[in-house]
């Protein structure tokens, strides 16, 4: 029978003597058993204070931290494309592959009662050749934000005979950490990214050939815009000597000159999360720089003191210009009245980096010097200048600056200053967007016609000059033959003439010789049939520019190093199914589990 400790009438317990008697003694022994004097392990290495560091860095975040987790982190999955000119082939894929994506098709709702999805019966998509398996690559930049767009990169799934994913779209695709495995496909539980759109697939390869090499690159393709980052991913300053007052005045350094409570968080003695505001449009090179080069000190006479320092340390021989720029930027604009003078000085070098500094902080005459010097054909700094202004807040002043740039002879500058423009929304450019999917700007410049298109972010075909005609007569063809543009017989117009839709038996439009009118109506923007998707429309315009069919220079947009070298990698896959051993937040830092509708 179970006893109890005997109760007062008020519900006390009352405990007897011998037994607290007894746990006094055990709490005594145990206490006795621990060693005595052992200082508990520290959490992190002391790494000691940091070697040269510059006579007028002393002081600031950089001596006293390192920046960490500002590596691209890669995410993956598994994906379908579908829409394909009958060029998938996934029988070469193993079966546990096959079945994983038949599983996630169920998941996604194909073949249920939805009405958009009842036909869809993810066995047949799977052997159809307009669809195939891929897989998709993602690179979540440091110091990415939740809901921050991305270019995402699509390649045929290793063992498929997918031949091209040219005019290609992809479902929704769910990004994990290690989530390449054609052996054990396996869904994995924190979703990283979401991805879906058109691929892009490079132009130059539109047409095959013969050669393995460009047969080779039709497999693989970009989703450009289409990925979704899912949660923050925080720089990490790791402080070199863990001391917790240290990790606090980090945190109220980038604070105050942010004047953003949520620009930084300390953890704990050794480490402090640092998120790039949205501000800064996810440059975050830039704004690591000036946190970096941030004096923990914030006295008020602090500006003055190292103001006049730096700009005597930026007139000295081989001075570090970048690092006193940012150590200006970070002072904040109590600094300007000591930086202007450096405007004019004789050193590009020198005048640069004061007016770069003083621009971020606000100052208008930094702006008109920068001005100057991105209107300066051949100067050695001209697109760094256009480059800040348009890093600035958008303003009709900065609007107007750009709008003279748009004719400049570099057509670098010419396309940066574009950039600026359709990134404000500026009316200066008459945008049109054509079926949801890309946007074709023209630019009224006065400078020689010039078409650019580009390969990352929003799908955008610009067109510089008030008309860029197509020149007559011209007889052009592409896509192994099934499109042509040719003179009419009135000798003063053009005929299209697209078979590329075995389906439709055949699209012709004749029109008015006009670049931007072409681009229009091949993308779909009128009634007339034709649907080019993007990748399609910049081959052909790519084409016509190297037969010099057309009035203006053509520049299709670089892509990173990083990108060209997935797109021709060997797949990447992780047999053991295994995730990195870092998260992408950070050192054993994690997502809480994301879920998804079941939308495709």
């Amino acid at each position: 029978m179970r006893t109890s400790a005997p109760q007062s009438a008020s519900g006390i317990v009352f405990v007897p003597l011998a037994m607290l008697f007894a746990l006094a003694v055990c709490a005594g022994c145990s206490s006795s058993d621990k060693p005595k004097g052992v200082p508990p392990s520290p959490r992190y290495a002391n790494l000691g204070p940091k070697e040269k560091v510059p006579a007028f860095m002393k002081g600031t975040v950089y001596e006293v931290a390192d920046v960490t987790n500002k590596d691209l982190y890669p995410v993956y999955g598994y994906g379908l494309v579908v829409g394909l000119a009958n060029t998938g082939d996934n029988n070469g894929t193993s079966q546990a592959l096959r079945n994983f994506m038949v599983d996630e098709m169920v998941r996604h709702g194909f073949g249920s009662q939805d009405e958009r999805l009842r036909d869809m019966k993810p066995e047949l998509m799977i052997r159809d050749p307009r669809c195939a398996i891929v897989e998709v690559y993602g690179f979540l930049p440091p110091g990415a934000r939740a809901g921050q767009p991305m270019d995402m990169l699509v390649r045929a799934a290793q063992g498929s005979q997918t031949k091209s994913l040219a005019r290609g779209i992809l479902y929704r695709t769910d990004l994990f950490a290690g989530g390449l495995d054609s052996v054990r496909p396996v869904r994995r539980v924190n979703v990283y990214a979401k991805v879906q759109g058109p691929v892009f697939v490079n132009p130059t390869n539109v047409d095959p050939t013969t050669r393995p090499s460009a047969l080779l690159s039709q497999r693989s393709g970009t989703v450009m815009n289409g990925g979704l980052v899912m949660a923050d991913r925080p720089l990490k300053m790791r402080v070199r000597t863990p001391q917790l007052s240290v990790s606090r005045s980090i945190e109220m350094a980038i604070d105050q000159r942010f004047a953003d409570d949520a620009a930084a968080n300390t953890l704990d003695e050794g480490l402090v999360d640092v998120f790039v505001p949205q501000s800064f449009k996810g440059d975050w090179e830039h704004f690591i720089g000036v946190v970096t080069h941030l004096y923990l000190s914030r006295s008020p006479e602090l500006a003055a003191v190292k103001g006049k320092l730096l700009v005597a340390e930026a007139q000295q021989p081989n001075a570090p210009l970048l690092d006193i720029s940012y150590c200006l930027e970070g002072l904040g604009p109590d600094v300007i009245p000591f930086v202007q003078p450096l405007y004019t000085h004789a050193s590009p070098e020198v005048a640069f980096a004061a007016a770069r500094a003083a621009a971020f902080l606000g100052d208008a005459v930094a702006e008109e010097a920068l001005l100057e010097t991105a209107r300066s054909d051949g100067h050695a700094f001209q697109w760094n200048a256009v480059k800040v202004l348009g890093s600035l807040p958008g303003s009709t002043r900065i609007d107007r600056m750009m709008s003279g740039l748009v004719s400049a002879k570099n057509a670098m500058v010419r396309i940066e200053a574009y950039r600026v423009l359709a990134d404000h929304g500026s009316p200066s450019i008459i945008s049109l967007t054509v079926r949801n999917a890309f946007v074709v700007d023209r630019i009224a410049s006065e400078g020689a016609p010039l078409v650019y298109a580009t390969r990352m972010g929003v799908p955008r075909i610009a067109v510089f000059g008030r008309s860029v005609p197509v020149n007559m007569p011209i007889m052009f063809t592409a896509m192994q033959g099934k499109f042509s543009i040719s003179t009419s017989t009135d000798g003063k117009s053009v005929v299209l003439f697209d078979r590329t839709n075995d389906r439709s038996g055949g699209i012709q439009a004749q029109m008015r010789p006009d670049l931007h009118e072409l681009i229009y109506r091949l993308g779909g923007g009128s009634d007339d049939g034709f649907r080019f998707e993007y990748s399609d429309l910049v081959g052909v315009l790519q084409g016509l520019s190297r037969g010099r069919h057309i009035g203006a220079s053509f520049v299709l947009q670089d892509l990173p190093a990083m990108q060209d070298a997935i797109e021709e990698a060997p797949p990447i896959v992780d047999p053991t199914g295994r995730p990195p051993v870092e998260s992408p937040l950070g050192p054993g830092v994690d997502v809480p589990s994301l879920k998804t509708d079941k939308q495709p």
